[in-house]
């Protein structure tokens, strides 16, 4: 076990034209977009309160950026995804007691009321929880305190991510459904056109991180025979649906040369309405967006 700071650079392809396997985040730069898309977002929405709750989150997540971050962590060289687990040390509580504290001036009432609650309870209560949340055992974690803890767990690792990512060897990553750097769901998909046109890539919920994954493959189970892209508005809308005959699962493909200004986040969260009629269809989501924790899929 060593410290990010100890492991070797990689040496990645640094062609213009060569296609990214991990694309590191800029997280303050990411969370000053997703509080303003939200906020656009917001306007005329029937989530407009929720969608207001999560642009102070987010603002506030932006403000802990520039905060201490504590030593960096230990992490497992030799293990496929490096930040994995990383939360037993313990270090992200005093990200989301940074985080109560700042929500306590400018939320709601009722949600004031839950922040305090949030704010008794003890660090081994919170440690067991933010556990169980990257764990994804969603059902572990009373529902009206995900968002917070899960905003201070992505702090932490998005914070951290560029570092390990930056001495990664990036030619040892394979296409994968679950983050390679963390090990979290992706939020959804988004399909940029640099360096080249029509590149999808992955976003992390927890750590914004983004993979390259080859489109017309599924990417939950990777089967590439039987899949349906869904489009609701117009044949080039935006925000597509990519959907697998064979898992029956789904994900939203996010078409940035369409909409620059969309966040993956911010408009997964913002388009519930097509996840309705995935669900009518029988298919079920393979993404996890850090606003709507929902209790894990039981089969």
């Amino acid at each position: 076990m060593i410290v990010a700071s100890e492991i070797q650079m990689s040496f990645a392809d640094k062609s213009p034209l060569a296609i990214q396997p991990l694309i590191a985040a800029n997280p303050k730069e990411i969370y000053q977009r997703r509080a303003e898309r939200l906020a656009e977002l917001a306007k005329d929405s029937p989530l407009a309160d929720y969608l207001a709750l999560c642009r102070l989150v987010v603002s506030t997540q932006q403000t802990l950026c520039d905060t201490e971050m504590g030593p960096a962590p230990e992490i497992n060289t030799a293990a496929a995804m490096p930040l994995q687990g990383i939360q037993v040390n313990g270090y992200w509580i005093a990200q989301l007691q940074l985080l109560l504290s700042e929500l306590l001036d400018t939320a709601s009432s009722n949600v004031v009321q839950v922040i305090r609650q949030l704010m008794r309870q003890t660090p081994e209560q919170l440690q067991q929880w933010g556990s169980s949340l990257v764990q994804g055992k969603f059902s572990q974690v009373p529902a009206e305190y995900r968002l917070f803890l899960w905003a201070a767990l992505s702090v932490y690792w998005s914070h951290w991510a560029p570092a390990v990512i930056s001495r990664m060897d990036v030619s040892q990553v394979k296409q994968q459904p679950m983050c390679p750097v963390c090990g979290s769901h992706p939020v959804a998909s988004v399909v940029v056109d640099k360096p080249r046109e029509g590149l999808r890539y992955l976003h992390c919920s927890l750590c914004e991180t983004e993979w390259h994954f080859v489109r017309a493959h599924c990417s939950s189970c990777n089967q590439a025979q039987e899949m349906s892209l869904w489009s609701f508005e117009k044949h080039q809308a935006p925000i597509r649906i990519e959907s697998c005959d064979d898992c029956h699962g789904y994900t939203k493909m996010l078409f940035m040369n369409l909409d620059p200004r969309m966040d993956a986040v911010a408009d997964d969260l913002a388009s519930m309405g097509l996840d309705a009629k995935l669900s009518d269809e029988g298919f079920h989501a393979t993404t996890v967006n850090p606003f709507v924790l929902a209790d894990e899929m039981t089969i």
